[in-house]
């Protein structure tokens, strides 16, 4: 059976490239692990993320789900821990050396015990499906109420009680031409007769001689050769019942995981949306209250939050002081993109962007220890897989990228890439030290650009709230050493 509670039954989920990298660079990875107490919902959180969807219909399906888990949410729990219970279930693997009887015997087992969670399952459906309206929730419900049947399920617990064969196993064979078994039927079980029921004396019997090694028994042999085929099918059903019950746990595990982490985010007092997801090519990108959600979790300080209006634009740089916020600023972008593709809430007020089909990032990382490569050779060789993974409407977050590497060399590599990259429909996000480079791009006055800067107070306090600026030459080095020093004879002037 089907579960369709993160897609349509008609819709095939096409996921974005992404990759656990860009988990990590953007604190994903460790806001799942802090978003729920329960190892099955993290992991069903990061799933979801790794496999975004660029559907906005699909994304705005989850939400709708994930409201009902919101406001109905009692239910839901219960409903996650049937299927937790049923995935419990112990299905005992066996070998070929092991006998058809049991082998029969393990599956009979365990697929009685799985279809007392699946009586379970239907009760609570029928006892609340009034209460859900999503259209996932709703698919998922009359998908158990018409096809678990009460009639189904008395038929399929009867049939599994009666392949116990308590009464022993009636079968029919015939030679074949070879003298061999051939067609091998097992009969439907029958009642156990009887010991003191009448015998027909007219029964026509054999005797076959006993074999002490029962391996080459032929009527053991020929009784496992039909009990195998029947273990065999009882194995495939209780393998199917088991799998709907994990698609089932994972699916409503990622939306308890939503709500907890939810809850677990509101409670730190900063607002939460379900974002507004756009078509590929409409070139959103705007946001009110804007933060890095893992800074919400574990800050102690308040958070600072950014507003961002970047329709139509291509390329954002982001320049500033060092510890200025460039970086959070960052995460709290490419965060949002994709925990809005992955149908979650976003931390900001509101959130609204065009779907995007790829989501990478490049990051500066610790120089190779095993001295292969040196840091810059690094850089460009992962920016080189990065670029033949994205395609017109991908997106590239990029922190401190070419750092390992002159000003001057790095703004003749960075310049062409950008061109390259924006011209081809891909966003990117690129938070850069080069403010010579960043004040020259800028005088170029390419309209698809848009330049953020984070205000430096008088005494040089950070501000952390970016908004758009002309970029500096140069950083803040030199307001570092005026504290110290004193006041310096002049600055650098623009290259």
């Amino acid at each position: 059976m089907r579960v369709n509670l993160l897609a349509p039954a008609t819709v095939a989920v096409a996921p974005i490239v992404t990759d656990a990298t860009a988990l990590h660079d953007l604190g994903l990875t460790t806001l799942c692990d802090n978003a729920s107490d329960d190892p099955v919902m993290q992991a069903a959180l990061r799933s979801a993320l790794l496999t975004a969807s660029a559907d906005p219909d699909v994304i705005s399906y989850r939400h709708a789900v994930l409201a009902e888990t919101h406001t109905q949410h009692a239910v839901v729990r219960e409903l996650y821990d049937i299927a937790t219970a049923a995935t419990l279930v112990r299905r005992r693997k066996v070998g070929p050396a092991h006998r058809a009887s049991g082998k029969l015997l393990l599956a009979v087992d365990a697929l009685t015990e799985l279809l007392t969670h699946v009586r379970a399952l239907r009760k609570l459906v029928v006892r609340h499906a009034h209460r859900f309206s999503s259209p996932g929730f709703v698919d998922l419900m009359n998908t158990v109420t018409t096809a678990l049947t009460e009639n189904y399920l008395d038929e399929a617990e009867a049939q599994v009680r009666a392949l116990n064969y308590d009464a022993g196993i009636q079968l029919s064979a015939r030679l074949g031409d070879d003298n061999g078994i051939a067609d091998v039927v097992l009969h439907a079980p029958t009642r156990r007769k009887s010991p003191f029921a009448r015998r027909d004396r007219d029964v026509r019997a054999f005797h076959v001689a006993d074999e002490p090694d029962p391996e080459y028994d032929p009527l053991a042999r020929l009784r496992d050769y039909a009990v195998s085929m029947v273990a065999a099918v009882l194995n495939d059903a209780a393998a199917h019942v088991h799998d709907f019950f994990t698609r089932l746990r994972d699916e409503v595990a990622f939306y308890l995981g939503c709500v907890s982490l939810h809850d677990r985010l509101r409670a730190t007092g900063y607002p939460l949306c379900l974002p507004t997801a756009l078509p590929i090519g409409s070139t959103r990108l705007a946001s009110r209250q804007l933060r890095d959600p893992m800074l919400c979790l574990t800050m102690t300080n308040p958070v600072v939050s950014n507003d961002l209006d970047a329709d139509a634009r291509h390329l954002i740089v982001v320049t500033g002081a060092n510890s200025g916020g460039k970086s959070t600023l960052l995460r709290g972008i490419g965060a949002a993109q994709l925990m809005m593709q992955a149908g979650m809430y976003v931390v900001a007020d509101s959130f609204a962007a065009d779907v995007r089909t790829q989501l990478l990032t490049h990051y500066t990382v610790d120089e190779d220890r095993g001295l292969s490569r040196g840091q810059f050779v690094d850089e460009l060789a992962r920016m080189s897989a990065i670029v033949d993974k994205l395609s017109p409407h991908g997106m590239l977050l990029c922190n401190e990228s070419f750092s390992t590497t002159g000003e001057y060399d790095a703004a003749q590599i960075a310049g062409p890439l950008l061109d390259a990259l924006t011209e081809s429909g891909v966003r990117v996000v690129f938070v850069t030290h080069l403010h010579g480079f960043a004040a020259k791009r800028y005088r170029t006055g390419v309209g698809t650009d848009l330049f953020l800067g984070a205000r430096t107070e008088t005494d040089g306090t950070r501000s952390y709230v970016f908004t758009p600026a002309v970029p500096e030459s140069t950083s803040h080095a030199i307001d570092i050493y005026e504290q110290i020093f004193g006041p310096t004879p002049g600055r650098p002037e623009d290259r």
